[in-house]
């Protein structure tokens, strides 16, 4: 099985990794813009499933991010012309079960400037446990 897992942004994270789950091996992760990101999820073969951060805009938000939307939006089309699955995951339920530890503990988290990629990995893991994907005594 294989799942991409995209953390959609102006600078976007995005994840991927085939399964079964092995622990030497790692999600190939990139940080790309916003058409980078849309071009990269529409050329992938032998998809799965892709698995996205959702974005709510909301009133009154200091800065409104259309490029979330609209990659969120590029996705969804990706998913449905290859039939496949598209789950949305909100970004608090990412953050509170796929810490900066459990990262660690798998070898997944990476040093960069905007932690995109991470967040991207962090929609991959969550959803990944939640699907059985990874046991979870990956942790223990």
């Amino acid at each position: 099985m294989r799942v991409v897992a995209v953390d959609p942004g102006v600078t976007s994270g995005v994840a991927i990794m085939t399964f079964p789950y092995r622990f030497d091996n790692l999600p190939g992760t990139w940080e790309l813009s916003q058409m980078e990101t849309i071009e990269w999820a529409s050329q992938l073969d032998a998809l799965d499933v892709i698995v996205c951060e959702s974005f709510i805009p909301r009133p009154g938000a200091k800065n409104f991010q259309p490029a979330s939307l609209e990659i969120i939006g590029a996705l969804r089309y990706v998913s449905w012309l290859r039939q496949i699955p598209f789950v949305l995951q909100s970004p608090a339920d990412a953050k509170r079960f796929s810490t900066n530890e459990k990262l660690k503990t798998l070898g997944w988290y990476q040093s960069t400037v905007g932690g995109h990629a991470n967040d991207a990995q962090r929609h991959l893991l969550l959803y990944a446990i939640k699907t059985e994907l990874i046991p979870v005594e990956a942790f223990v």
